[in-house]
């Protein structure tokens, strides 16, 4: 198949030419790669209503997650021998979308495209900020993993450890939690990234409530000292319903789990190595 381009637009008046590029597909010959801009989003949140926009943004991270998963796989194709998101599928898409959503027609975006063009390729047609973006998209995430594989909790505590689900009975699949052990109680962390969309942000808080209160059953019936140390680390959100979620969570005085910023980890991790903690894998393996 001959590689192709797509732009995807948001249009904030249906009857106007206007147009915010937000987004890219870029189809090559081995692979396909999908990007949206979330400072493109920002701009397009003070001209179009905000939930319509955290809306758009929910199924733009589908759209990239379903592209990653089908391009992480070469083998993989879609129902009936169809292979996704071709050229057809786009140019369907370029004269069918919605009154929000337009996609540019791939006919007139051919060329001999590359998976190392798709960096010049977004800056060009959606935001030239693309890689620094990208960078900082992603660094919140990065930044703790990094963290805590080179601090010294990483011999006191599992990091990055799957909660099994047939110990933990809130929980309906195996958790990864960021670090976790035992100290005559259950110890715990985990990060949560508050720029993701509101709902996402709601949900997960949500989860890892569930997961806790588990935590919580599991240590009454080992009859530990008490229901342990558990933290959820956050970074600073920038949308306001973002901060409004954060702030009513910080509040709320019947959840079991601490809020804290990323900053109060080195504090964590000074209680951790001075209280002797233990993995919580080797705990569970003796029970």
């Amino acid at each position: 198949m001959k590689p192709f381009y797509s732009v995807l637009y948001l249009k904030p008046e249906s009857v106007s030419e206007e147009k915010i590029a937000v987004g890219l597909f870029l189809k090559t010959v081995d692979k396909s790669i999908f990007e949206y801009s979330d400072r493109k989003l920002k701009v397009a949140s003070k001209i179009i209503e905000s939930g319509i926009v955290d809306s758009i943004e929910k199924k733009l991270k589908n759209i990239k997650k379903k592209i990653n998963s089908l391009s992480n796989n070469e083998n993989q194709i879609e129902a009936f021998d169809v292979e996704p998101f071709t050229i057809s599928y786009f140019d369907y898409l370029s004269r069918y979308a919605n009154n929000l959503l337009v996609y540019s027609k791939p006919s007139e975006n051919f060329g001999d495209f590359t998976n190392r063009n798709f960096s010049s390729l977004f800056k060009l047609t959606v935001d030239k900020t693309f890689d620094e973006e990208r960078e900082e998209t992603v660094s919140y995430r990065e930044i703790v993993r990094e963290k805590l594989q080179k601090s010294v909790i990483s011999e006191r505590v599992d990091i990055r450890y799957r909660v099994p689900k047939n110990r933990v009975k809130s929980i309906y699949r195996n958790h990864e939690v960021d670090y976790i052990g035992v100290n005559g109680s259950i110890v715990s962390g985990n990060s949560i990234d508050t720029r993701m969309d509101p709902y996402s942000l709601e949900n997960k808080i949500y989860l890892l409530r569930a997961l806790i209160d588990g935590l919580l059953d599991l240590s009454e019936s080992y009859d530990m000292n008490d229901g342990g140390n558990h933290i959820i680390f956050y970074n600073e959100p920038e949308g306001k319903k973002q901060k409004d979620i954060l702030h009513d969570a910080l509040k709320d005085e019947t959840s079991h789990f601490f809020l804290k910023s990323w900053d109060e980890f080195k504090n964590i991790e000074k209680w951790i190595v001075d209280n002797d903690v233990k993995k919580f894998s080797e705990f569970i393996s003796n029970q």
